[in-house]
């Protein structure tokens, strides 16, 4: 079973219709949809893969509705229930990027994890958000340190320039050295941000980074493998592609496919996810 662990939030995304212009009003698209790191990954490998997720949401209707989001995409869901639930304002811009205002709410207020929710679990997933404040960055430490390694695998997605200048190069290399991840991706501009941080990545099985509509580097063992990625057609957004990306390449993996192999998976997943808005 996979597990991953971090936020489930409620994401506003407003797709521009233009340019955006201060002072008055402008066209968008804007709709509600199931959102958070740890969520996406364990809704899109739910098709695949077994899947569990923990994390914290308020105890208000916003909770309520997320959870059976999650859950009615075949998701086993474990959640603690804290003020209110986080939101995200995402703006999206004619090319696909997206820009993010994040209010975490109850997602930062995840706590102690009861041990049984671990249970049956081969593989546990982590986004940096959920290390970034406490106290779920140390509820987050201790249930994947509680995890028996081997059999249990863990994967730890930088995701957030931002989140890695806020811990610094010290308190994210600890963080490291504790989790001891077997997985860790990256996209290209947080692969910069490690380097200029001096993060030491030499213990990590395999080190992914992801690079646009370049091959995506794969360095597992001493080898670095470039892998070929697929055009977009009719690219949307590129919420959520990074999240669908650690999906299909964690469910490959654990089906006993190569690095190699399962970053092409992930490569096939992430790119149905840029031709949608939000979240797959």
């Amino acid at each position: 079973m996979l597990l991953t662990i971090g936020d489930l939030i409620d994401d506003v995304l407003v797709r521009r219709a233009g340019g955006l212009e201060r002072g008055t009003d402008n066209a968008a698209t804007i709709r509600h949809a199931r959102g958070g790191s740890a969520a996406n990954v364990a809704a899109a490998a739910a098709a695949s893969v077994a899947t569990r997720f923990i994390g914290c949401v308020g105890d208000d209707p916003a909770g309520d509705a997320l959870v059976r989001r999650l859950e009615r995409a075949g998701v086993d869901v474990r959640v603690q229930r804290g003020e209110r639930t986080g939101t995200i304002v995402i703006l999206v811009d004619d090319e696909g990027e997206r820009t993010m205002i994040t209010d975490r709410g109850a997602a930062a207020e995840l706590g102690a994890i009861d041990p049984s929710w671990l249970d049956g679990v081969d593989w546990v997933h982590a986004p940096l958000y959920g290390f970034s404040r406490e106290p779920s960055r140390s509820a987050i430490v201790e249930a994947i340190e509680r995890m028996p390694r081997p059999p249990a695998r863990v994967s730890l997605d930088l995701s957030s320039i931002a989140t890695m200048r806020d811990l610094g190069a010290g308190r994210l290399q600890t963080l490291i050295a504790r989790l001891r991840p077997d997985v860790v991706f990256a996209n290209r501009d947080e692969a910069r941000c490690a380097g200029d941080l001096g993060i030491d990545l030499s213990s990590v099985e395999a080190y992914i980074v992801k690079r646009g509509g370049a091959p995506v580097v794969v360095s597992a063992r001493g080898d670095e493998v470039h892998v070929p990625v697929e055009p977009v057609e009719g690219l949307i957004d590129s919420t959520g592609a990074g999240d669908a990306f650690a999906a299909g390449y964690i469910a490959a993996a654990m089906s006993g496919t190569d690095a190699a192999d399962a970053a092409r998976a992930g490569a096939d997943l992430a790119r149905r996810a840029l031709t949608e808005l939000g979240a797959l």
